[in-house]
Formats: structure tokens, sequence, C-alpha cells
């Protein structure tokens, strides 16, 4: 009897060193956790910076934040020290495409390889959420599966898979590289198509309001009846609609079937926005993604002059400077993966060069998306319970909107997954 006690102890106080009970569940023994201390902390966009702040996770949730004086750090803690350092919530990227030739067959790519590549993709930049507009599902999902499963570090990755046109409106680039894109020729057609996306599991659904067919052709305007019937249809399934405009009458489509989010501004119009249609897209809660490199990248791929491109560039940013102005809501995007160069800097000063402050860029990197996509509760920004997605960059970005680049660290899930080596 003494040996089945003995045997029953051991095994009591080993299974007790081994798991927590909680409320009767066993859980998984905690990580260690870590310590950020000494920053500079943006809680959210609207409160007031912590100067010489800690934030403590544990798991993959935050379990402290504010003044350094204030936060008792656990013993177990791994202790980074961030002097000089600025913390915010993880950034959203609301607008890039897994097109890229690099990762084009995901499958074949090994996990380091597949790592590597969406480290320069988002990670290295503080992007720990992408929305993706455009891209071929089966692909996407095999990458998105191997970061949910924990074999590749990367981003919470939403997606709308392939755009869908009307009839005969795949853009002239997209047919250059001979993939046709779903083209919807009726409301029958649209509803069918639209179900059958949402049921195999994408986020989304991205249409092209106004489809560009080439320099010195028209643009393919989607039918209004048929953009009503995508929008109906994606709505009753809980499931937002993006537009890509191209030019103005792209986005009159838009608000008049209903659109959600616009994917890009239209400066190929080559005016600024007329003050009664941004009156209506911020009545009809129109939201806005910028890309306002994106213009500049294009051109400077089609041997435009610096001039030609700074003339380009300033329509756009003057359309953002009067949306926002007019109580627009603004999204952070940069058609990276259609875009070649991941960097964002250029946006963040195009950004302020169209009048927004750090405050301002921030809600369009963390609160403002995580609401609109319905993760208010637990992404975009610093809280206790929230999960420990956060991004960690060199200096001021109150005095210098550039270091929002300038990424120290990337936490996603309470794990380090990116440190920049000086």
């Amino acid at each position: 009897m003494n040996n089945i006690v003995h045997t029953f102890l051991t095994f009591f106080i080993v299974l007790s060193l081994q798991c927590t009970v909680v409320n009767g569940q066993e859980t998984k023994p905690t990580k260690n956790a870590l310590a950020f201390i000494n920053a500079t902390i943006y809680v959210s966009p609207t409160d007031p910076a912590i100067l010489e702040g800690s934030v403590v996770i544990e798991n993959d949730k935050i379990i402290a934040v504010g003044k350094k004086s204030e936060v008792k750090l656990p013993n177990s803690a791994k202790v980074i020290d961030c002097k000089g350092l600025t913390i915010t919530a993880g950034f959203w990227n609301s607008h890039v495409h897994f097109t890229d030739p690099k990762i084009a067959n995901a499958p074949s790519l090994s996990n380091s390889e597949l790592s590597a590549y969406l480290e320069q993709f988002l990670i290295k930049y503080g992007f720990t959420y992408a929305f993706d507009i455009g891209s071929f599902p089966e692909n996407t999902n095999n990458i998105r599966q191997r970061i949910n499963n924990g074999s590749v570090s990367g981003p919470l990755i939403l997606t709308t898979g392939l755009p869908l046109t009307a009839e005969d409106g795949t853009p002239f680039y997209v047919k250059a590289m001979n993939i046709k894109l779903p083209e919807l020729t009726s409301v029958d057609v649209a509803v069918k198509i639209v179900n059958q996306n949402i049921a195999a599991g994408l986020d989304g659904i991205k249409i092209f309001a106004g489809s560009p067919m080439g320099p010195g052709k028209a643009e393919k305007m989607m039918p209004v009846e048929i953009a009503k019937a995508v929008i109906k249809t994606a709505h009753k399934k809980g499931k937002l609609v993006f537009a890509h405009p191209s030019i103005n009458d792209g986005i009159l489509v838009s608000l008049e079937s209903g659109i959600d989010i616009l994917a890009h501004t239209t400066p190929d119009g080559g005016l600024p926005w007329d003050s009664q249609m941004i009156q209506q897209m911020v009545k009809k809660n129109l939201y806005l993604i910028p890309t306002l490199k994106l213009w500049k990248w294009s051109l400077a791929n089609n041997n435009q002059s610096p001039q030609q491109i700074e003339d380009f560039v300033s329509i756009a940013i003057r359309q953002v400077k009067d949306f926002n102005e007019a109580g627009g809501n603004l999204l952070f995007g940069t058609d990276i993966g259609f875009m070649d160069d991941f960097d964002p800097t250029d946006e963040y000063v195009y950004l302020q060069k169209a009048q927004l402050n750090f405050r301002q860029i921030l809600a369009m990197l963390t609160t403002t998306p995580s609401k609109k996509y319905g993760f208010s509760k637990q992404y975009g920004r610093l809280a206790v319970g929230v999960s420990a997605d956060m991004v960690v960059f060199k200096g001021n970005p109150d005095l210098d909107l550039r270091t929002l680049s300038d990424v120290k660290y990337t936490v996603r899930k309470g794990e380090i997954i990116y440190t920049k080596t000086y």
C-alpha cells in the first residue's frame, strides 16, 4: 500500500509541475515572461504617451502596461531595455498581395525560405496583420496555414482571393500575366461567385469598380446593379467589400453600390476630388486606402521624370488631405506584392504631406483597421488581456515619422519574431 501511495504522490507532484489547473481546465506551462522597460509607449493613438514605461507579456497576452515605477515585473521575466525606443501596438497593412513570383508557389518553399520572405515583406516593418486583396487563394491559404500552425513566423493574414471584374474587365496588366479574373456577367453569376468564395473561407471580397484596360483605352466599369449584388451578398455573410476605382467614375460606382473600402486614390483624373463627392464618401462611410507611394513607384518604372512624378503624386496627396479634413476614415496600405519595394517609409512621408500627424497615421495602422475588420477586442492597442502584438522602433515618431520604419523588434503572439541588428 505504501508503494502505491508513494507512486501516486510522485505522479501527482510531477503532473503538478507540468501543468496548471485554471477553472478545472489544464493549461500548458507558461512561457518565460517578457518585459520591455524604459520605453516611450503609445497604448493607443489617443492616450497620452507613457514615458519610461514598461510592457509585460506572458504567453500570448499583455499582462501589464504602464509607468516603470508602477509595473511589477515577474521574477522569471526576461528584461529588454528599450531606452530610446518607442512601443506601439502591431501594425496592419490593409493592401497587400501574395502574388510575388518568389512565393507564387508557396508549397514548394521550405519553412525557412517562406519565413525569410515574410520577414522582408512585412515583419521587419512591424506589420503583424495583413489584408491580402488579390491573390490565388490556394497559395495564400498555404502561407497562412503554415503561419497558423507555427511552422513559419508571420502575420495574421486575411484574404479576398482573386478580385472580381465586370464582363471582359480583367485589367490589362493582369492579362499580361496570362491570368483571367472571375468576370461577373450577371447578377446571378455575381451572387453565385460571392457565395462560393465566402463558403471557401475568404475573409472579404474585392471588385474592380473600374478596370484599367490599357494606355489610351477607357476603363471598363462594373455595372452598378452587379456591384450591388456583390455587396448585398457579402454583407449578408458579414464580409466587407473592397473596390479598385481606377478613376473617379469608379468611386461613383462604389458610392452608388455601397462599397466599404476604396483600395486607392485616383490621381489619374488629374484633379483633386470635388467637395460634393468627398461629402458623399464621408456620409456613406466609405473608407480609403491611399497607396500614395504606389504612384511614385509606378511612374518611376515607366521612366517618368521626377517633376512628372511629383505632380502626379501631389494630386493624390491633395485627395487624401481633403478627404481626411472632411472626416473620412483612412486605412494604411501599400500595395506591396504588386509593388516590389516593400519599405513603407515614403508612404509615411506622403501622408505627412497630406497634413496627417503621427497619431492619425498610428490610427490608420492600428485602431481603425482593427475596428473595421472586427478585431478591436484583440488587436490595435496595448492593454491588459489583449494579444501581445507590438512594434518596437527606434526614435520618436512625433519628431520624425520615418522612425516608424526603423523597427528594432516585432512581437507577435508574445514572441519576438524579428530583431534588427545594428
